[in-house]
């Protein structure tokens, strides 16, 4: 489990809370080769009444962080598993993650598992929107975290002061901003209209494609 021989091909969605890293992941899920792993939904789906799930909950009812090194071990196990299922394998599916790294420790910590081939940096400059993002997800899926507004602002200030400084951890050429204020299908658009052509797996070469795209978007 330790050991990976072959590292994962993967891309990285990174924003700050709201920008719909989540939305778009579950798009680009959908798609044969490309699996979607969110770091929300394992820890979410962790039983609260064990240990680990008591521990977790500590941070995320407050809007913190889970600590790094617990964060990458929870990570690793799920991966494993998934190996295991014979779900995820290195030599055929690329991972979408969302929500890891969220430290310049945790890039640190993976860099032997993962290979970032593409970063999507989903920006949204209108915070008042992020937060109101949030709270109606809050509302959809009974995310109780989500529903306190100081809770959401400690979300977003450690943001600001932790996890956007992980994007100095990778080449600045592997790094395409998105304009995350848009609506949800132009937002997919530009995910996989990227500029890294050659770096571009086949599923994602399918959504470009006059049928998958339409008119409309």
């Amino acid at each position: 489990m330790d050991d990976y021989s072959t590292r994962y091909r993967t891309h990285v969605l990174f924003g700050m809370p709201g920008s719909g890293k989540g939305t778009q992941g579950a798009v680009l899920g959908q798609l044969p080769d490309l699996i979607h792993i969110s770091m929300g939904d394992i820890f979410r789906k962790i039983p609260k009444s064990g240990r680990i799930g008591r521990e977790i909950e500590q941070y995320t009812s407050q809007g913190r962080m889970v600590p790094d090194e617990l964060t990458v071990r929870i990570f690793r196990r799920h991966l494993h598993i998934l190996e295991m299922q014979e779900v995820v394998l290195p030599e055929q599916h690329t991972l979408i993650l969302d929500g890891l790294p969220r430290t310049y420790a945790q890039a640190e910590m993976l860099d032997s598992v993962i290979d970032v081939v593409q970063i999507f940096h989903l920006l949204i400059k209108d915070t008042k929107l992020a937060m109101e993002r949030l709270k109606i997800r809050a509302l959809r899926e009974n995310r109780l975290d989500d529903m306190n507004e100081e809770v959401i602002r400690r979300r977003l200030s450690t943001y600001y002061e932790d996890t956007y400084k992980t994007l100095s951890f990778y080449p600045p050429e592997i790094v395409y901003d998105i304009d995350a204020g848009q609506c949800m299908i132009d937002v997919l658009r530009d995910t996989v209209d990227r500029p890294s052509e050659g770096k571009r797996s086949p599923s994602m070469r399918l959504l470009l494609s006059p049928v998958a795209t339409g008119a409309t978007i």
